[in-house]
């Protein structure tokens, strides 16, 4: 068994079974798990253009601040809605959740690298650098932490999931 499936949250499961197993799902259920992380993604694209006005001063435009916060969405929702799940339900066990939390860490890391290298400054056209991208990286993952908890409360009463 996949350690990351280990009683995840649905997004999460759906989002890695369609990876791994694509052919065993309709193309309406693809079409769903698509837009539940596009829609979060507003938000996220929000955040991330507060998180560079706080961090460089400058702003991106809003449609290159959507698709920039995109690899954090679908990164960070799925993962924190599990484990904020377990932390709620008080059955979080380190050992068990060892993978999802390493996979967390790394893909904060990765993502900072991102935004170092994709984001570039108005005026002059220079990168932030590893420092800013790493800041942004995190400030998108505390983020996750709000978003994860909106989507555990809203999924049962949307009947999302």
């Amino acid at each position: 068994m996949n350690p990351l499936l280990y009683k995840a949250h649905p997004l999460l499961w759906l989002s890695v079974d369609l990876i791994a197993n694509p052919k065993a799902h309709s193309p309406s259920e693809a079409a769903h798990v698509a837009l539940v992380y596009l829609a979060a993604n507003v938000l996220w694209a929000v955040w991330l253009w507060r998180g560079l006005r706080k961090t460089d001063g400058f702003t991106p435009s809003i449609p290159l601040a959507y698709l920039l916060a995109l690899p954090a969405s679908v990164s960070y929702l799925a993962m924190m809605a599990t484990l904020l799940a377990d932390v709620l339900a008080h059955e979080f066990h380190f050992a068990d959740r060892f993978i999802l939390v390493f996979s967390v860490f790394i893909a904060s890391q990765m993502l900072g690298g991102f935004y170092a290298v994709s984001i570039r400054h108005r005026v002059d056209g220079r990168m932030i650098g590893l420092v800013d991208g790493l800041a942004v990286s995190l400030y998108m993952w505390l983020f996750s932490l709000p978003v994860g908890l909106a989507v555990l409360w809203l999924g049962p009463m949307l009947k999302v999931f």
